[in-house]
């Protein structure tokens, strides 16, 4: 059985040690998580009822995939989902080796995705001022991911307008006349 001073010690320790990644990935992911709320909120033509559907991050993701109306097939979604994973390695675990192997698959699909980019070794970032690899990974796939959901959200918006121009001359309903997201 473990004492509680065993628990209070575990917890002391994992305090002790300021966790840069984890707090990068953690900020990054909830930026993330934002974006595709309001991309979610903007497709729908009654979002007040989406909250109840309490969605995970993952269905989200789908969510987000599935109203792209030309990009749902873009790999950036695997690395949006890999990113999902990394953060629930740190999330709901203190297993190191759940975070190597999240931030592995992390960084492979990284190295796919960005391999053509200038001044990288592999994908990977020449010049990150001493920051260590994984951290580098992680940081530039969400900067990644961060624009490509931004460029996401501005798509769900246009469709909308589009919507709602239907709407307007199909129906002239009150649908079209509320305010813009």
């Amino acid at each position: 059985m473990t004492s509680l001073a065993e628990v209070n010690q575990r917890f002391t320790d994992q305090l002790r040690e300021v966790d840069d990644l984890a707090l990068i990935v953690l900020k990054g992911h909830l930026v993330m998580e934002g974006l595709m709320n309001d991309a979610i909120e903007a497709f729908l033509l009654h979002a007040e009822f989406a909250d109840v559907a309490r969605m995970r991050v993952s269905q989200k993701i789908a969510l987000c995939r599935a109203i792209s109306t030309s990009d749902q097939n873009n790999r950036m979604w695997e690395v949006i989902s890999a990113i999902n994973v990394v953060r629930n390695a740190l999330s709901h675990s203190l297993d190191p080796e759940r975070r190597a192997r999240a931030i592995e698959s992390l960084r492979k699909l990284y190295e796919e995705e960005f391999k053509h980019t200038p001044d990288a070794v592999n994908g990977i970032p020449k010049s990150v001022d001493g920051m260590p690899a994984d951290m580098a990974v992680c940081l530039f796939a969400i900067g990644g991911c961060l624009g490509y959901l931004q460029a996401h959200l501005a798509e769900v918006r246009r469709l909308k307008e589009r919507i709602l121009e239907m709407d307007a001359a199909m129906n002239g309903s009150a649908m079209s006349r509320r305010p813009q997201d």
